[in-house]
């Protein structure tokens, strides 16, 4: 039997197609790991990257000390001033220098605490029945020093008078009982002294 040109061109065809078909089925059978670049992954870090503290950094003594202001000291109190009550007032004998006569006054802290003498003491000669005969003023206080005394410390004041009257030349006719107000103070002291009346002076507290 004679077979037509058509079929036989078709028969080649068919079986290309059948081939064709096998490979396709080979390559769909294949694992898709091997054939698809989606199952390469990238290659991952071995080391985790750190992460971040959550407690703030504390400041170091050194900073704290350098940035932090610094306390000012208080000041040392200033003593107060010597009251009445505070001080013992004595005299020493009296002394003869030509026509001067001279004694020194002593002013003891009998208190516990320090005090202050501030000024100058004031001093009066008086007669027996306390009239004064001469009256010595005190200084002006910005022109004396003020004088610390720790508890029984002494500070002594020089008491002068002369044995002539300078106006004259005479003899100082009288004498008088020495009455000394020590500073800061108002109240007399009655010591056993007597001077002459003339040109009597008293010196600051040293």
């Amino acid at each position: 039997m004679n077979t037509s040109p058509l079929l036989r061109a078709a028969v080649p065809a068919a079986a290309l197609a059948v081939l064709l078909a096998g490979c396709s089925t080979d390559r769909d059978e294949r694992p898709a790991a091997s054939s698809s670049p989606a199952t390469v992954s990238a290659a991952q870090p071995t080391t985790a990257a750190p992460q971040p503290t959550t407690d703030a950094p504390q400041p170091t003594s050194a900073s704290a000390t350098s940035t932090a202001p610094q306390p000012s000291e208080a000041p040392p109190a200033t003593p107060a001033a010597c009251a009445n009550d505070d001080l013992d007032v004595a005299a020493g004998p009296v002394s003869e220098d030509g026509t001067l006569r001279r004694v020194d006054v002593t002013f003891t802290n009998t208190s516990p605490k320090v005090c202050v003498l501030v000024s100058y003491p004031g001093a009066d000669l008086v007669t027996a029945a306390g009239g004064v005969l001469v009256h010595v003023a005190r200084r002006p206080a910005n022109a004396a020093p003020h004088l610390e005394l720790q508890p029984g410390e002494k500070a002594t004041a020089d008491v002068q008078a002369s044995a002539v009257d300078t106006a004259t030349g005479d003899p100082c006719g009288r004498t008088g009982t020495l009455v000394v107000t020590a500073p800061n103070t108002t109240e007399s002291h009655l010591l056993p002294v007597n001077l002459p009346i003339c040109d009597a002076t008293i010196s600051a507290v040293g």
